[in-house]
């Protein structure tokens, strides 16, 4: 169940990203990039360094004024990926 909610939580982040209008480049290509190493952490089920739920909190803080929206669903991440010890 835990990977079915992380699972929801990515693809509601995806379709916000895709909403979200003008965005950072580079801000932009940390997120996906934090995105797609969570979904390769879920799929191999390992750990990766420095912890991944730590950069996404970072990111979290700087979309926190521009995209309110992405803020929240990123935290949901953050969540996700706490419940499944990631």
């Amino acid at each position: 169940m835990k990977r079915e909610n992380l699972h929801d939580t990515l693809e509601k982040l995806h379709a916000e990203l895709e909403d979200a209008g003008p965005i950072d480049a580079e801000l932009r290509a940390e997120l996906e990039q934090a995105l797609a190493e969570i979904r390769d952490v879920v799929e191999r089920e390992r750990a990766v360094e420095p912890p991944l739920s730590e950069r996404l909190e970072e990111l979290a803080l700087r979309f926190e004024q521009s995209h309110p929206l992405l803020t929240q669903s990123i935290a949901g991440v953050v969540r996700a990926l706490g419940a499944m010890g990631i």
